[in-house]
């Protein structure tokens, strides 16, 4: 049902949202370097950008997190930092979104993916329809799988690219020579996505750093792999987190962070919808993973055009767990500006 709202036109027009809360991003951390400060933790930065984005081309809402957050933003920071029950309510916050209220009277005409959720559903009989309560908690699942996944990754993105200075100035002569007035940092789809090496690194930290690490099933009948019969009804565990960094797949350098490995021919014929999967695959996939990954993008390639990133000597951060991308700490790197 939502397949309509993730559509590559609807994606195409996302860009200029992402781009306007980016460069909100970028000059609340160039106020910090000027001010002084160099050692920065940019985590609850990066978030408080992608709540924006979400809200905007999720529900046409204005979060302001970065400027003047309002209650809603602040309510929505304090459910999903928090490992208490009270993160199960999130669903709970859809009923004072101005958007949904509207729908319960008007039809909508936004591109947003609720207004097009809402009136997609508005097409079906009484009896298909999703309800109110199903609409919501949808929407909020989204926003908070779509928020997540997109700050957590640019994080690592930056940490790995620090460590790697050498690839962090070879994506920034590939983004200079793209877009050679920093101040004028407004790609289209065709633009970001044509960057070789901004792709590769994007695929690379989803390669190390998989939203979810592990994934359960349960087959519907009794199979036979080998010698093993695997009864109907067996729950089973695939760690993607072990299959992204197999030697028998990606090689030697697995376990390493080496965004020029999309580039070997030899690999990437060899690597499926089995063999990677940062956002599921099949039915059960995350559907809005075009809208993550360009989000990453252009949030990644705003930062590197205009930031030079470095680890702080004496740190040193890990995921959490296995089954969140979390890092173990807020990511702090040194950080200087982009003159020119």
């Amino acid at each position: 049902m939502m397949n309509p709202a993730f559509t590559h036109s609807n994606i195409k027009s996302m860009i200029p949202s992402f781009t306007r809360m980016a460069s909100l991003l970028i000059n609340l951390i160039e106020d910090k370097v000027n001010s002084g400060e160099s050692n920065i933790a940019l985590a609850p930065y990066i978030s408080k950008a992608t709540l924006d984005i979400i809200g905007l081309v999720g529900f046409n809402y204005e979060f302001n997190s970065l400027s003047s957050p309002n209650d809603l933003a602040n309510a929505y920071s304090s459910i999903v930092s928090s490992l208490t029950p009270l993160r199960y309510m999130i669903g709970r916050l859809a009923s004072y979104f101005p958007l949904i209220r509207k729908a319960e009277f008007d039809d909508l005409k936004g591109a947003d993916l609720l207004s097009v959720l809402i009136n997609i559903n508005k097409t079906f009989s009484i009896e298909e329809r999703m309800t109110d309560d199903e609409l919501k908690n949808q929407i909020m699942t989204f926003l908070l799988a779509g928020h997540e996944t997109t700050s957590i990754t640019t994080s690592w993105a930056l940490y790995l690219l620090a460590q790697h200075p050498h690839v962090q100035d070879l994506l920034r002569e590939e983004l200079v020579k793209a877009f050679p007035d920093k101040s004028n940092f407004n790609p289209t789809f065709d633009e970001i996505n044509s960057l070789e090496l901004l792709n590769c690194v994007t695929k690379e930290v989803l390669r190390l750093h998989p939203p979810v690490g592990l994934i359960r099933r349960t087959n519907l009948k009794d199979k036979v792999f080998g010698n093993y019969l695997i009864p109907k009804n067996t729950q089973i565990t695939l760690s993607i987190l072990a299959l992204h960094k197999s030697p028998e797949i990606w090689g030697p350098t697995a376990a390493e962070f080496d965004p020029k490995r999309w580039l070997n021919p030899e690999l990437t014929k060899n690597v499926s919808n089995i063999s990677y999967l940062p956002f599921n695959t099949g039915a059960r996939g995350c559907i809005g993973n075009k809208l993550a990954l360009n989000e990453i993008k252009v949030i990644l390639g705003i930062l590197v055009r205009n930031f030079v990133f470095q680890t702080i000597e004496g740190t040193h951060i890990e995921r959490k767990s296995f089954t969140s991308a979390k890092p173990t700490s807020d990511i702090e790197l040194t950080i200087t500006k982009v003159e020119s």
